[in-house]
Formats: C-alpha cells, sequence, structure tokens
C-alpha cells in the first residue's frame, strides 16, 4: 500500500492527493473541457487548494498549458501585475508555446508596466495605467489558446484592494475585467479561497460579477473515505490501526476533513514514537486534547476579521455555540438584541451571520440548533476564547 506523507498545512500533490476521483472526472469531463470555469465552493480546509492543482496537472495530461496565482500576500493593482508577469515568465510553456506570433506576444508582455505611484502614495494615472494594462494582460491569455488558470485566495486579495484609495471601484473593474476574460478567450479558470468567496461578494453587492461560474462543491471525506486515507497515512510502522482505534478517532471528529484527520493521526504518531505511549483510546484522547490548546486553528479565528462589521457579531455567536448541545435561533436573537427597536436589524444579521459562517465551516444546523460543525474546532474555541 503506497503511503501518504502527512501534510499538515501545504497543499497535497503528486501521489500524496488522495480521492476525489468522481470530483476529478466531472470537474473536468462536463465542466472545464466544455469551457466552463469553476467557483470552488467548500469550507475551510477541505482541501480546495490541492484539488485545484489536481486538475492543472489533469489540464496538462490532455494538452493544455496552465498557471496557478496565489493572490495572498498582495493587495495593490500593481502587485497583482508584478505577480502575474512572474509566474507566466516561470512556465515551462512560456518560452515554446507562442511559435509565430512570439515576436508580437513578447512585444506585448515587455510593455507591460506596473503602476507609478508619486510621493504622496496616490496613484498616477490610474484610470488609463489600468485600462491600458489590463487589456494587454487579456491579449497575452487570449493568445495562450486552451489554458487553465488557477486563482487562489480571491476573496482575500478583493478584500485587501477594497481597503485601498478608491478600492470598490478598483474591485468591481478587476472583477469584471475577469469576466470579460471568461467571455472573450479560451481561457477557463478555477477560483478558490480560504475565505468564502461567497461570502464577500454578498457583503459588498458583487454576486452579478460571478453569476457565470459553476458553483463546484466540495464536500468532507465520507466515513469509508476517512477511514481508508487512516489506513494509508505514513506513520510508524508498528503504529496498526485497528477497526476500533480508527472508529474511535472518527467519532471523536465527527466531521472528516482530511486536514483534520492528518493533525490528529500525526499527533497519535507523535505520543507512540516520541513519548513511547501506547496506541489505546486514551493515548487518542490525549492526541486531541494537546490538539486543541496548539495553534493549528489560529486562522480560523484571524480569518474573522474578514467579516469586516460583522466581526464581533460572529465571534458573539461563535462563543454561543460553543454548547455540544447548540443554540436555537430563537436564543441567538436575544442573545444578540441590543434593543427592541433594533429587533427586526438584528434579524438580518442574524439571517447573514450565519449563512456565512455555514459557508465558511464554522457551524451546521442539526435539529432545529446551530453547533459547531468540528467538535474539534468547537473544543479549541472553548479552550481559547471562554474557558
Amino acid at each position: 500500500m503506497k503511503k501518504i506523507t502527512i501534510k499538515a498545512g501545504p497543499p497535497v500533490e503528486g501521489s500524496d492527493f488522495y480521492g476525489r476521483e468522481k470530483e476529478l472526472k466531472y470537474a473536468w469531463e462536463y465542466q472545464i473541457s466544455k469551457g466552463v470555469s469553476l467557483l470552488l465552493s467548500a469550507p475551510r480546509r477541505v482541501g480546495k487548494t490541492s484539488f485545484s492543482k489536481k486538475m492543472l496537472k489533469m489540464a496538462e495530461e490532455n494538452g493544455w498549458k496552465t498557471m496557478y496565482l496565489d493572490l495572498e500576500g498582495i493587495s495593490t493593482e500593481s502587485e497583482f501585475v508584478k505577480l502575474f508577469k512572474e509566474r507566466l515568465k516561470s512556465e515551462k510553456w512560456w518560452d515554446k508555446a507562442w511559435n509565430k506570433t512570439k515576436n508580437v506576444v513578447f512585444k506585448i508582455f515587455d510593455s507591460i508596466k506596473e503602476v507609478k505611484v508619486a510621493e504622496s502614495g496616490i496613484s498616477l494615472n490610474s484610470g488609463a495605467w489600468r485600462d491600458d494594462t489590463y487589456e494587454k494582460i487579456r491579449q497575452l491569455i487570449e493568445n495562450a489558446g486552451k489554458i487553465l488558470i488557477v486563482m487562489d485566495e480571491l476573496a482575500v486579495y478583493l478584500y485587501d484592494l477594497l481597503k485601498q484609495e478608491n478600492g470598490r471601484e478598483k474591485v468591481e473593474f478587476f472583477m469584471e475585467w475577469l469576466r470579460n476574460l471568461r467571455q472573450t478567450t479560451k481561457a477557463c479558470w478555477i477560483f478558490c479561497s480560504s475565505v468564502g468567496i461567497e461570502n464577500f461578494t454578498s457583503m459588498h453587492q458583487l454576486s452579478k460579477h460571478l453569476n457565470d461560474l459553476y458553483p463546484f462543491h466540495i464536500e468532507a471525506f465520507s466515513e469509508d473515505e476517512a477511514k481508508d486515507f487512516i489506513l494509508h497515512l505514513n506513520v510508524d510502522k508498528n503504529v496498526r490501526f485497528t477497526e476500533e482505534h480508527i472508529q474511535y478517532i472518527l467519532d471523536k471528529l465527527m466531521w472528516y476533513l482530511p486536514y483534520f484527520i492528518q493533525i490528529l493521526v500525526n499527533k497519535i504518531n507523535f505520543l507512540f514514537c516520541v513519548e513511547g505511549k501506547q496506541l489505546t483510546n486514551a493515548a487518542i484522547d490525549e492526541a486531541y486534547n494537546l490538539l486543541i490548546t496548539e495553534n493549528y486553528f489560529k486562522t480560523w479565528d484571524e480569518r474573522l476579521k474578514y467579516y469586516d462589521e460583522f466581526e464581533d457579531n460572529a465571534r458573539k455567536i461563535l462563543k454561543l455555540c460553543v454548547s455540544p448541545n447548540g443554540i436555537s435561533r430563537d436564543d441567538l436573537l436575544i442573545n444578540l438584541t441590543a434593543n427592541k427597536n433594533e429587533k427586526e436589524k438584528t434579524e438580518d444579521t442574524l439571517s447573514k451571520l450565519l449563512e456565512m459562517l455555514k459557508n465558511d465551516g464554522y457551524m451546521v444546523e442539526h435539529n432545529g440548533k446551530y453547533i459547531f460543525h468540528s467538535p474539534l474546532l468547537r473544543d479549541f474555541w472553548y479552550a481559547r476564547f471562554i474557558k
């Protein structure tokens, strides 16, 4: 049995990628190969980036050009242009793909300039620069023919761009430019982000710019997939998981995200190899309890800043939901309502936030109550913010 390297954080590629055969087949045969671009819709840590990189490999195997753009860490239009040029120039197919049009294409490429910034920090001629630069990038993509482009952390970039001077204008221009590219070139796109793209566009009334995308959903593993996944993970040869051990692990996790499975199994392996623990249910409990005191879930806390003016109420809701039995919508409303005159406004806010928190994987509705989707995340939240 080929073992899978445990990677607690980075996207998995090559032989470490597990499962998703049906989803990959459907995404390629019925969407990408037909010219349909995808909006990967899934909560954090389900494996959107790993899935999208696997799609890039499939596209390459079918003779397509590919490019991966990670937008995290950039916040301005100029940084986006610089990233695009660097990524395009680094692709293996770049130097040999243009044939007779090579001289023209390289002339376009070299003429793309980053925006000039005055000492005051205000862009000079930004409108004219934007039209010219983005049109040249469109021409490059058009010349590439069949190309699959993955744009990762789109919502993170849009959020940071929105905070710039004239941010709303820049965000709308960028999103409409992407839409135009999807309609005027042979390029197909996969968009994903650790911050919900649908949440961002809904908050800022920008959803119309994405209505031509196919929302492609990726779920957590099924129970059978999760069991098989555990058996494939590369642990010490003396760590032999019985069916009872595996079931005990799954009963504790309940939501079978690849990331959650990996970090728990990795911690069990550590206790066995380093601490000399025996593989027992007690050791599994110990591994679980160690995880909720560490930093594996900090991003779930940090990403709440993207909720902007809704962040405080989002945190209140999450604190109210830490009970294993959850809390009803009515009780949430009572706790969030400052006074009777604001009840209608609070109801609207609550509806929006519950949808956002569900989209991002924080919570789920069960038997009329709102609870954390993951007991692991719930226990981390309790230990970090309430205990």
